[in-house]
């Protein structure tokens, strides 16, 4: 018998739409970071450091995330790690009605939501195959992808805004969010992981030896180590070269949301481009893309067009996504699926904290046409590495019983 439609997958669609709701609100906070301390300090390294200690918890404490979503409840971890975020980010708009915000807070409320956020992404992946049928695996990660592109579509705009009426009301809207996801996920009935049968638990690196064993999933994650840097560190860059153009805050917002509008189309067209493309050509395609669109960022003559750029490099991000996150999903055993995908995140994510901290050394030191050479340079390696990986052109086979999904399948 057919499974239900994910349209019709209550559960399924009860943690999609909190963590819909909850992305949300970390996009339209996300741009008001480095909008509140620009306005608070005028630095654009401290910005920097404000995004590095966002990013630096999702590399430092992703073995130890994938261990506890393995070790205890997926569901209340989750909801734990809201109700925190929520907490942290509703001290900022307490702070500036008080009179100032510390830099200091800043700086601390956004390391505190790296943290959130890294336990709550593992465990979501690992709570996937349990909320969806095995052959709808690939159509259940392609939504996350539109969810998260969406968020990031809507969110920068709606955050510039804010942000321009109240400095604090950013922060309000998130704190807000991650409190509806919190009752959304108590909502769900089905249980985040397998009913653990008395074996051999393993330790935290279980998962990296698992996912190092494997070629493909391997030089990914190396890929994406590389890569994520960039995509972090170009958003502060056109946040910085929008203001030097003399852009307003909803401006920022906006540019910010046409960027990820590359992204959402290209979530919206995943299925679609899955079945066409190989795994291969998707990585490869999208570091070329990238390499060939940072350097029209020294031509660009306002915000607007600075955001078309970046969507266009982040065009085929959510169709590589799909391929390898389906597979990963749909090769690791439950009992490892947290670990797995925290290895991932760890390796991915490994150097992403630097992407903001360089670019705004970088800015403040060198100048923008330093900044965007440097930035050209580096994707110009990792496209070429990419083109030459062995290993790309030998995806995973998923032929284990009721494992994969046939959008995978055909497309590998």
């Amino acid at each position: 018998m057919a499974p239900h439609p994910l349209r019709r997958n209550r559960e399924f669609l009860l943690l999609w739409s909190g963590q819909a709701i909850s992305q949300l609100g970390s996009q339209v906070s996300l741009v008001a970071y480095p909008l509140l301390v620009l306005a608070v300090t005028g630095s654009p390294a401290k910005a920097g450091l404000v995004g590095f200690a966002r990013n630096v918890p999702v590399a430092a404490l992703a073995l130890p995330a994938g261990w506890l979503a393995d070790r205890v409840n997926r569901k209340y971890l989750m909801v734990a790690s809201d109700g925190v975020r929520a907490l942290a980010m509703a001290s900022i708009p307490a702070a500036l009605a008080a009179g100032s915000v510390p830099y200091a807070l800043i700086v601390a409320v956004a390391a505190i939501d790296g943290i959130g956020f890294v336990v709550s992404y593992v465990a979501e992946r690992g709570a996937l195959r349990q909320l969806v049928a095995p052959e709808q695996l690939g159509e259940a990660v392609t939504r996350n992808e539109s969810r998260t592109f969406g968020a990031m579509l809507a969110g920068p705009p709606l955050g510039g805004l804010l942000f321009g009426i109240a400095r604090a009301i950013p922060f309000v809207a998130d704190a807000v969010s991650s409190a509806v996801s919190t009752v959304t996920k108590l909502l769900i009935a089905t249980e985040f992981q397998e009913a653990r049968v008395d074996e051999a638990f393993g330790g935290a690196r279980e998962g990296l030896r698992w996912l190092w064993q494997r070629p493909f999933l391997r030089n990914s994650m190396l890929l994406f180590a590389g890569s994520n840097p960039i995509f972090s560190g170009l958003y502060l860059l056109i946040v910085v070269l929008a203001r030097h153009h003399g852009a307003s805050s909803a401006s920022v917002g906006l540019m910010l949301g046409i960027a990820a509008g590359g992204g959402l189309l290209g979530a919206l067209l995943a299925p679609r481009l899955q079945r066409r493309m190989t795994a291969r050509g998707a990585l490869v395609g999208e570091s070329w893309a990238m390499t060939a669109s940072i350097p029209l960022l020294l031509v660009a003559p306002g915000a607007l067009l600075l955001g078309a750029i970046v969507a266009v490099a982040e065009l085929i991000t959510p169709v590589t996504n799909s391929f390898v996150v389906g597979y990963r999903v749909a090769l690791a055993p439950d009992r490892l699926q947290g670990r797995v995908q925290a290895a991932s995140t760890l390796i991915s994510f490994s150097a992403g904290w630097a992407g903001p901290l360089v670019v705004g050394l970088l800015l403040q030191g060198a100048g923008e046409t330093a900044t965007v050479l440097a930035l050209t340079g580096w994707a110009l390696v990792l496209a070429v590495a990419a083109t030459g990986s062995r290993a790309f052109r030998h995806p995973p086979t998923l032929d284990a019983p009721g494992s994969a999904s046939p959008s995978l399948i055909s497309a590998s």
